[in-house]
């Protein structure tokens, strides 16, 4: 027990603080704020440390391996495809296989169909034969998701380019795009710039369908070789499915 200022006795106060102290008034959002604070100050610290003496700062950009199937099947289409190139895409395409014989497009992401068949494409231009383990598992898998008729449309461009896939059946992309106002709806201005960099060319290659020599089949990637081409079913013609499918075969006539 204690005396009290007013000379009645009572419990000791052990929560308070000792006479000359000052009370702790800090909170948890006080600790939490300081702890950002002291973060933010070693990220700075941090990343001024690895500032070029001239301002500027360089780092890795990862990717997936379509950029270098592409580049690959590029290459080949413009007839500039060199063993030393081949090599080196080929030695990173095999590097960033999955145990299942698929490829992923971000770290830790699932198996992609379309990676996976541009993946396959570019090594066997690189001559790795179907036979081969890791060719098979890949074609494999590619077949179980519906082969290339499964694919996503900007891989069966890749693939027209070659005969491997028919213009007839890919969406039409007119050049005349190009005249849409700003006010009509999917105008080219719609777009974000990296989109309009992409469709303004496939516009045009869309206009032209070039097709160079295939180099080989893909049979193997198809779930019926016979008919590699199935008709697509519609979609609700109330849907935007549905509204873009029927504006499609409209173009195509």
């Amino acid at each position: 027990m204690t005396a009290t200022t007013d000379g009645s006795t009572g419990a000791a106060n052990l929560s308070a603080p000792p006479a000359g102290h000052p009370a702790d008034t800090t909170t948890a959002a006080d600790e939490v704020l300081d702890a950002a604070r002291r973060a933010a100050e070693r990220s700075v610290e941090h990343l001024l440390g690895r500032q070029d003496e001239q301002g500027w700062w360089k780092g890795d950009l990862a990717t997936n391996v379509t950029m270098d199937a592409e580049d690959l099947l590029l290459r080949q289409f413009l007839g500039i495809l060199d063993p030393e190139t081949t090599r080196a895409a080929a030695l990173f395409i095999r590097g960033e296989q999955l145990g299942d014989g698929t490829w992923n497009t971000f770290y830790g992401g699932p198996s992609d169909l379309s990676a996976t068949i541009e993946a396959y494409v570019a090594l066997r231009l690189a001559g790795d034969r179907p036979d081969e383990p890791h060719m098979a598992r890949a074609a494999t898998w590619i077949r179980e998701q519906g082969g290339i008729a499964a694919a996503r449309v900007f891989t069966r461009i890749w693939l027209a380019l070659f005969g491997w896939w028919k213009w007839d059946d890919l969406p039409e992309l007119p050049p005349e795009l190009m005249f849409f106002p700003k006010w009509v709806p999917l105008n080219i201005y719609d777009f974000g710039c990296w989109a309009r960099q992409t469709i303004v060319p496939l516009t045009i290659v869309s206009a032209k369908r070039p097709v160079r020599p295939a180099p080989f089949a893909l049979d193997e990637l198809h779930t019926d070789p016979a008919h590699p081409n199935p008709p697509r079913k519609l979609a609700p013609a109330a849907s935007w499915d549905g509204i873009f499918q029927r504006l499609d075969k409209g173009l195509h006539l």
